[in-house]
């Protein structure tokens, strides 16, 4: 089987993370890597990465996304906010944080190509990874969250997109069925 073919298959996303190994610089740059040669819309490249791996700044965003969700409109996620175990990036080793001006084209096509190449570059390199969503749809916007963000250097003309956990799993993530009749071929 081609390798990239290996890869996409095998990829999963990783929910439990050895929050004790940390994950070498090496293998982040070129995770990152990866983001950077994804396709962009006008090839504007619009995106920043902010590579987080300082667990106090992880737990004190933690924090503000759980106050953020303390006024959510839905219940299951109002009940994040007081959960003492709740960890929105699954105390993952490290957070990439993608952001991009709000001028950018499409901005969250864009983020949805980085994504992606970075969670194969990330199984590639015998890594895990999870798309985070509790960052983007306006998370970043939200005054306690954003003051994280600016601590963290995310430029403030920026908006969070997406945000990926990076790590190495704990035990397997299991292979779940794929659905079966969504594609037509039509000749």
């Amino acid at each position: 089987m081609n390798s990239v073919m290996k890869v996409i298959l095998e990829r999963r996303s990783v929910r439990s993370f050895d929050d004790c190994k940390a994950v070498g610089e090496s293998a982040l740059t070129e995770i990152v890597k990866a983001g950077a040669y994804a396709p962009s819309a006008m090839n504007r490249q619009a995106w920043h990465f902010t590579v987080v791996e300082n667990k106090e700044l992880l737990l004190k965003l933690n924090d503000a996304v759980k106050a953020l969700a303390s006024s959510a409109e839905e219940e299951r996620i109002r009940a994040r906010a007081s959960d003492n175990k709740y960890n929105f990036y699954y105390n993952a080793p490290v957070l990439v944080i993608v952001s991009m001006s709000e001028n950018a084209l499409f901005p969250r096509e864009d983020a949805g190509c980085c994504m992606q190449n970075m969670m194969l570059a990330a199984t590639a390199l015998g890594l895990g990874s999870c798309w985070i969503n509790q960052l983007g749809n306006g998370a970043s916007e939200d005054k306690g969250v954003r003051e994280v963000l600016d601590e963290l250097k995310v430029p403030k003309e920026n908006k969070v997109y997406a945000a990926l956990a990076v790590g190495y799993a704990l035990g397997q993530s299991p292979l779940k069925d794929r659905a079966h009749g969504v594609v037509d071929f039509v000749k």
